[in-house]
């Protein structure tokens, strides 16, 4: 696979469309029915950085979000040509957040200034993972995503406190949380057996009377839905019938912390700072 990624990468370097900076990516902009459209990749990157930034954040925080949307577009586009797919990358919090149509004026400013511009690993364009807010600290690779990266390592941010649903409580009753783990039965205990070094929950154990689940975290997180449960940075305790989630953060955790980027761009740092202190041992080139 590393043989297919470096060849894929020669290509788009030496390609004519790709030297203009006219690079371009199909996405599956529907599933079903299936609908693909193709575009510039510039074009597909100021989308995503509307899609996923917020407007009003600095300058260098578009910029670092740009780079990372265009260099996680280009391993999932090598990904795309190796298995044969018709599509190289989907859209939605699974892949990366498309907006269809005209890009906002900051977001565009963001793709101009970067333009080509892509995080690396030796020839190999970097799986740029972001997240809305760490909470304080990221997560590693593998135990947010199955993505044993060196670059996707866990560092300090602490620069997301300000970000909406920084903190967050969340109720869910004993039926459902039973049903997430498939005991067959409302949920009668639930704690965290373990945790990564970042301090998310890892595992879950969900007791009905003497059934007893041991979850994977994730899997859990998944299954009670992204977006009821932001992030697994969590204590968990029963109350009154109840299991409540107390948390931090919003998302899987790894790569680059939206908000914490903001952060560190209205302390003056530039977008590459950003980027090399979120993908540790990353480069920043410009392939095109």
């Amino acid at each position: 696979m590393a043989l297919v990624r470096t060849v894929v990468v020669a290509l788009v370097l030496a390609s004519g469309s790709a030297a203009r900076g006219e690079e371009h990516i199909r996405v599956r902009v529907s599933e079903s029915p299936e609908r693909i459209e193709e575009l510039r990749l510039e074009d597909y990157v100021a989308g995503v950085v509307s899609g996923e930034m917020p407007a009003s954040f600095p300058a260098e925080a578009q910029r670092a979000q740009a780079v990372a949307a265009r260099s996680y577009a280009l391993t999932r586009k090598i990904e795309a040509q190796a298995a044969n797919r018709r599509w190289d990358i989907a859209t939605g919090v699974l892949a990366q957040v498309y907006r269809h149509g005209a890009a906002s004026p900051a977001a565009r400013a963001a793709t101009d200034a970067t333009v080509g511009e892509v995080l690396v690993v030796g020839m190999d364009p970097v799986e740029a993972y972001f997240h809305a807010a760490c909470g304080g600290t990221t997560e590693a690779g593998l135990p947010a995503l199955g993505r044993d990266h060196p670059y996707l390592a866990s560092v300090e941010c602490g620069r997301c406190a300000r970000a909406p649903g920084a903190r967050w409580s969340v109720r869910v009753d004993a039926r459902t949380l039973g049903a997430a783990a498939r005991l067959g039965a409302p949920a009668t205990e639930a704690r965290v057996s373990a945790r990564t070094p970042s301090g998310r929950a890892e595992r879950v154990e969900i007791s009905a009377g003497a059934r007893r689940a041991s979850m994977i975290a994730t899997d859990l997180r998944q299954r009670l839905g992204y977006a009821r449960l932001p992030s697994l940075a969590f204590e968990l305790r029963a109350e009154r019938g109840e299991f409540v989630f107390h948390g931090r953060g919003r998302g899987h955790g790894a790569g680059l912390c939206q908000w914490g980027a903001a952060g560190l761009a209205r302390e003056g740092k530039g977008y590459r700072e950003i980027l090399l202190h979120y993908y540790p041992g990353a480069d920043v080139v410009r392939m095109y």
